[in-house]
């Protein structure tokens, strides 16, 4: 018996895996794959939906302190939504907070 040899039953030669296993081990990496693509998919949708609104156009075209009063301003407002019960509408409000909020962040280069 030479080197790298082994008796009996393994004899060095290579034994392909069953089809069922390679099957069951891709399932995890493809599921991966498609929750990041999903994951991205809403994630450029929620970037490109912020950057085509009127808020986003209006938060670059005010002055640096009017930014800061209109993100205070939402702010309140949201929270009043909140107390009042309008879940809907405080959620619209907080995105509209959220992209001056970013614009802001932006402007003093932050992100």
């Amino acid at each position: 018996m030479g080197p790298g040899e082994y008796p009996g039953e393994y004899s060095g030669e290579l034994v392909a895996a069953p089809t069922w296993l390679v099957v069951v081990a891709m399932i995890p990496i493809l599921l991966t794959i498609l929750a990041l693509i999903v994951f991205a998919w809403k994630e450029w949708g929620e970037r490109r939906r912020a950057r085509s609104s009127p808020v986003h156009a209006a938060a670059w075209a005010m002055e640096h302190d009017e930014l800061d009063r209109a993100i205070r301003a939402l702010a309140a407002r949201e929270r009043e939504l909140l107390l009042a019960g309008e879940f809907e509408a405080a959620n619209r409000t907080a995105a509209d907070k959220d992209i001056c909020v970013l614009v802001n962040e932006r402007r003093h280069g932050v992100v």
